[in-house]
């Protein structure tokens, strides 16, 4: 099969770990692709995908996108860095709703399946505002995909809150592009990555939204269980 992931760097897998290179390893017999972009918003990637500059038809695309969505108390230089890589987000629930729908639609034009996650975490404090935000988009996103006949919704965030649960939970969350960037640049193993997460207090996560080793395999195994769900259809792909 010919299986797409489309998303942010979650997806594309710095900085952290890569569940898409663990996903490779649990189906060894077909084609994966990875369409993941640092920072993307649903606005973005709708770009992208509407610029039609990817394998098509697939068999799976697998959708996801909105962590980069929810807003929280930027400084002056993430927001100039926003605007200069052209990545907005979303300015409401609404217009959201009109993009991820839009790129939705894209997608089931082009994939005999699509597979839409829920997004997952920002910050491993599960109360905080950008969760509670979260949790609201992924209930548009669920709405949004039981519209169509030939998408899916998987449910990731119960998971993370599963592994979370009765942990020492710390409250750090890298917001800054630049300290971003100075961890893609410096840590570059699974142990390395692990380690710092370690030091920041965090379990699945780097930096309470990119995934260290443990949240790459919680995604990808249930990303690889999902698409193992079905046999495979009569395919756009061919």
């Amino acid at each position: 099969m010919k299986i797409a992931c489309f998303g942010d760097s979650l997806t594309r897998g710095t900085p952290g770990c890569s569940y898409f290179a663990l996903l490779q390893g649990h189906l060894p017999g077909d084609t994966l692709l990875n369409y993941g972009r640092g920072n993307d918003t649903v606005a973005s990637l709708y770009r992208r995908i509407s610029a039609g500059r990817f394998e098509q038809p697939l068999h799976i695309a697998i959708l996801w996108i909105g962590v980069n969505d929810v807003l929280q108390t930027d400084g002056r230089p993430q927001r100039v860095f926003n605007t200069l890589i052209g990545q907005p987000r979303a300015r409401d629930t609404e217009e959201f709703r009109a993009y991820y729908q839009a790129t939705l639609e894209l997608l089931c034009a082009q994939a005999s399946r699509v597979i839409v996650a829920s997004p997952a975490l920002k910050g491993e404090v599960l109360d905080n505002p950008w969760n509670r935000r979260l949790t609201e988009l992924a209930l548009v996103i669920q709405e949004l995909t039981a519209g169509y006949a030939q998408a899916e919704y998987l449910e990731l965030r119960p998971l993370f809150v599963q592994v979370l649960e009765n942990k020492p939970i710390s409250n750090y969350l890298l917001t800054s592009p630049f300290r971003i960037l100075w961890d893609m640049l410096m840590l570059r193993s699974a142990d390395q990555v692990d380690a710092r997460a370690r030091e920041r207090g965090l379990h699945l996560t780097l930096d309470g939204v990119h995934l260290n080793s443990a949240g790459a395999r919680l995604v990808a195994g249930e990303l690889s269980a999902a698409i193992q769900s079905r046999p495979p259809a009569t395919s756009q792909a061919g």
